[in-house]
């Protein structure tokens, strides 16, 4: 059975490495979602354009419709102008069918440009395609590594805490209340090496006594910070 300052030495270790690998468990939820964000803004960037292309078609129809209107409405401007008898009356209706061309020309322009802007994004919807098809196959890649290095972070996990619950069971029974406190205060952060008579932790010079300890394997508990304390290899 190793000394109690190898042993703390080793515990220390495996909780290092236990939260290390706890961190790295509770990342993959958060990565898994930012590939699905990926993946549902390229699905959302081409469901915009379809529904972009959809309001264009209904904009070009509503504005066909009232250029349509409105030449039938010049028609019947020119028809009452030929059957005019009084000036006014003609200097009116010229008023009026002018009005009525230039809203023509202005309908027919708009329509132009939404007809330009309906073409351009239907020539992007095949890309758009492509992309999401790209995006799919890339998360359906990263999904299968991601569950594949999960599964192997939580094998090395259930390792890891069996050795620790190893070492734990090899702390002396009076030391146990002292190592409980410290773990269920400080965690994976409960214990620290002795450098140079040094705690590396809180930088504090250990005493004579403390250190004599610790070569003694003796349990030792630094005065400054609290920590375990053990030698280095």
């Amino acid at each position: 059975m190793p000394g109690i300052a190898v042993l703390m030495r080793d515990i220390h270790r495996l909780r290092r490495f236990a939260q290390d690998l706890q961190e790295q468990i509770d990342r993959v939820p958060r990565q898994i979602k930012t590939q699905q964000s990926k993946l549902a803004r390229q699905e959302e960037v081409q469901r915009e354009t379809q529904e972009a292309i959809k309001r264009l078609k209904i904009t070009i129809h509503e504005k066909e419709v009232t250029l349509k209107s409105t030449h039938g409405q010049i028609a019947k401007y020119e028809k009452q102008l030929n059957e005019s008898t009084s000036k006014k009356e003609y200097d009116a209706l010229q008023t009026e069918i002018k009005t009525a061309k230039e809203k023509c020309q202005e309908l027919e322009e708009e329509i132009l440009t939404a007809i330009t802007q309906s073409e351009e994004k239907t020539v992007q919807l095949p890309i758009l395609e492509l992309n999401i098809k790209k995006a799919r196959q890339e998360f359906a890649a990263f999904e299968k590594g991601i569950n594949d290095k999960l599964a192997s972070l939580k094998e090395q996990m259930s390792q890891t805490q069996s050795q620790l619950h190893e070492a734990d069971a090899q702390i002396p029974i009076d030391h146990h209340p002292v190592y409980n406190r410290i773990i269920a205060s400080k965690s994976s952060d409960a214990m620290s090496a002795v450098v140079s008579k040094t705690c590396a932790a809180c930088y504090t010079e250990i005493t004579a006594q403390s250190y004599s300890d610790l070569l003694s394997e003796r349990f030792v508990v630094c005065k400054s910070c609290g920590r375990i304390l053990y030698l280095p290899e």
